[in-house]
């Protein structure tokens, strides 16, 4: 097969467990004779931002894309980039994939699936932590507590640090109902719309562990579609390390040295135990996490003056093997929910003993407690008390030596993985007579923060504009300023500094105003066209400025209309028969007068009147079903080819609107398709009159509140808003 993957970064820059695993398997893959390709983000300074370089390592083919988020003026541009998605859809017409792998999608574009899937091309995906659910992607906040319960206005403060200049005003971010039920910031319910809906795309889903693959289904995702498949890993480099037992001399730490992985835990027990014998080694790169980037300094901190513990720096992937053999007990003492842990399975397989904490999927990388020994997430004291059992209990360390046959192996891994694939392929064929794939969409400029470009700087009291100026010593300050006029559109502020009569410095500072165009005093500034989706207003609804200015205006201003002109019978027909026009349905609605005399014309569905069947709604299956179901892969059919797709050549055509089925199928191959109502239209053009295309006629609404009873009993696969509410409102 033609294998593509897909993945937030690839070795050498890419040092995580993610990037390891993936690595490991493409090569494994290769061997056994399929081609490879690799898409990948890089995130270089010195290089131009998108920049796409191409090479080979060894038998794959590597296509890396650079972004060092230069661009992100707003939320969706954190998971939906333009550029980077015309960069995938060029990789897919020349690798050809026969199947497309995502790892992750963190620094490239969640689109990408949209793009793979609106050609047919079957799609697996595995989920290696909580990216898509949290977009700090650990369910940690930055107090490194753990996210027993998503709550999207906690989720809102806490992504404040990373992204300051967007989640800044909690007070001026709508409130709206997400895919959950729940009341949540428009910003982030959007987001978990989005991801509901290109997770359903995905034909297979893979969770690491069950742990993972339960905490996943927390959110709307068909539990039909996702298998629990733990990683394997290759034997050879620990081949021989088989270990006699010996007393412990050195505790180690190895992996990313961040703060949900918990090192400081461990340090603080190191501490505690007052034995000079014992060294401690943390071994591993200090990178930034997120907004705390003195991590590592306080780690230094903490262990200053202590002469037995020993920071090293980044490692190679090739040098694991060795760092183990040098270590007596491996300690992994996470805070967030590990969905595997490639560290500990390491450990096993250079035959150390491992302590771990004791929650996420950590307790299925030991067995229980048959290849190691748990302690309570963050109890210092508990963990201080694991290891000194540890060393003083020979019997037990012993036994806990040497566990490598407990981790599975990298050729197991590749055999399994191959059954996925060609069971996604089969997959793909059952879905692709009902599957709908929504164009995709992408910030435009109704997704920036508010310019001065929006402002009529026409009505600002220039006369009453105050400059002020601190002034400290001898020195003679004076300041003037200049105020715009319609002839001089600029604003001047003179600053001069004398001593004695003397000037010894001048500073002016010119703002050009005429630079803005037309948004300058004297001239109203224009205001941008609406880049979102019209609603028909209703017929008590005023007219806005801009729609009533391109119709025509009644004769008197004052003079009410008392009567509607009753129209000829050929003109009545004739607007009927443009009503049922599809294209007459895709212009805006803004575009007419409320108050024009149109006597046959419908008034705006009342919200309380919207039907419970909707053209776009998808039902996802019952909750009840999803938390028995941890299975495993299915083995492909022997009569069923394991290689290939039957489809035609992928090279893009012009995709025309689509119209959606009135009738789905059942829930198990619910057809998926991205709500209609909450499409932007971004651009202007043919891609804009298509969007419209598939608008529905009811207007869009917020909902404030919903019955109880809608919570226990629908459920939507996509994120498409409750269509049975108490209170509506227009949007």
């Amino acid at each position: 097969m033609r294998i593509l993957y897909v993945i937030h970064a690839w070795p050498p820059e890419g040092k995580g467990g993610t990037e390891a695993h993936a690595h490991q398997v493409g090569q494994g893959l290769a061997a056994r004779g399929h081609q490879i390709g690799v898409f990948a983000r890089t995130g270089r300074p010195d290089r131009p931002e998108y920049e796409v370089t191409t090479g080979w390592e060894g038998p794959l083919s590597i296509t890396r894309v650079n972004n060092t988020f230069r661009d992100t003026p707003s939320f969706p541009w954190v998971y939906k980039n333009a550029r980077i998605h015309t960069a995938l859809e060029a990789e897919l017409s020349e690798f050809k994939p026969d199947l497309v792998h995502v790892h992750h999608l963190t620094g490239l574009t969640t689109t990408i699936i949209e793009a793979v899937k609106s050609r047919g091309i079957p799609l697996v995906m595995t989920l290696h932590d909580f990216w898509t659910i949290c977009p700090r992607g650990q369910r940690v906040t930055r107090d490194l507590e753990l996210c027993e319960d998503v709550d999207r206005h906690r989720c809102y403060g806490c992504l404040g640090g990373l992204w300051p200049h967007i989640f800044h005003a909690r007070e001026s971010e709508p409130t709206i109902v997400d895919v959950r039920g729940r009341l949540s910031p428009k910003v982030l319910a959007e987001w978990d719309r989005h991801m509901a809906y290109v997770l359903n795309l995905c034909d297979v889903l893979i969770a690491p562990s069950a742990f993972h693959r339960e905490r996943m289904l927390d959110f709307p995702i068909d539990p039909d579609r996702i298998i629990s498949l733990p990683h394997g890993q290759d034997h050879a480099p620990f081949d021989g390390q088989l270990r006699e037992p010996k007393v412990v001399q050195r505790i180690g730490y190895i992996g990313s040295v961040i703060p949900v992985k918990g090192a400081h835990l461990l340090l603080e027990a190191f501490k505690g135990l007052d034995r000079g014998e014992l060294e401690l080694h943390i071994h591993g790169e200090m990178p930034p996490f997120h907004d705390d980037t003195t991590y590592g300094d306080r780690l230094r901190d903490m262990a200053r003056g202590m002469r037995n513990v020993v920071f090293h720096e980044a490692y190679e992937a090739e040098e694991v093997p060795s760092i183990l053999a040098n270590l007596d007990l491996l300690i992994v003492p996470s805070l967030w929910w590990e969905t595997f842990c490639l560290t500990a399975r390491e450990g096993m397989l250079a035959g150390v003993p491992v302590i771990v904490s004791d929650h996420g999927a950590l307790r299925e990388a030991l067995d229980g407690e048959r290849d190691g020994l748990f302690f309570r997430v963050g109890d210092v004291e508990d963990l201080r008390d694991k290891i000194e059992l540890v060393i003083n209990d020979d019997a037990l360390r012993e036994r806990l030596m040497n566990r490598g046959g407990s981790v599975k192996s990298l050729t197991e891994y590749t055999e399994e993985i191959e059954d996925v694939y060609a069971e996604t392929t089969r997959a793909s064929r059952r879905r692709e007579a009902s599957l709908v794939v929504a164009p995709p969409s992408f910030p435009g400029d109704s997704d920036l923060p508010p310019s001065v470009t929006g402002i009529d700087l026409a009505t600002v009291p220039w006369d009453k504009l105050a400059v002020g100026v601190n002034q400290s010593g001898s020195a003679a300050v004076s300041l003037s300023t200049r105020m715009p006029t319609g002839d001089a559109p600029s604003l001047a502020v003179d600053v001069n500094i004398a001593d004695g009569g003397q000037e010894i410095g001048k500073v002016e500072l010119t703002i050009d105003l005429a630079a803005l165009g037309d948004a300058r005093p004297g001239v109203p500034a224009e205001l941008p066209a609406s880049t979102s989706e019209p609603s028909a207003p209703s017929a008590s609804e005023s007219v806005p400025a801009l729609a009533a200015s391109k119709s025509p205006a009644p004769e008197s201003a004052e003079e009410p209309v008392k009567k509607p002109v009753e129209p000829k019978p050929e003109q009545r027909k004739s607007r009927r028969r443009r009503s049922r026009n599809p294209d007459s349905r895709s212009a805006p609605a803004a575009t007419s007068s409320p108050s024009s005399t149109e006597p046959d014309r419908e008034p705006s569905p009342e919200p309380d009147r919207i039907k419970k069947e909707s053209p776009v709604e998808a039902v996802a299956p019952s909750r009840a079903r999803s938390r028995d179901r941890n299975r495993d892969h299915v083995p492909p059919g022997k009569d069923e080819a394991s290689t290939g797709n039957g489809r035609a050549d992928p090279t893009p055509t012009p995709r025309t609107a689509r119209s959606r089925p009135t009738e789905l199928p059942s829930p198990a191959r619910a057809a998926v398709a991205e709500p209609a109502t909450t499409q932007r239209i971004d651009a202007p053009g043919p891609a804009e009159a298509t969007r419209q295309e598939v608008q529905p006629k009811t207007p869009r609404v917020h909902v404030e509140e919903i019955p109880s009873s809608t919570h226990k009993t629908e459920r939507w696969s996509m994120g498409h808003p409750p269509t049975k509410t108490r209170k509506v409102t227009p949007g």
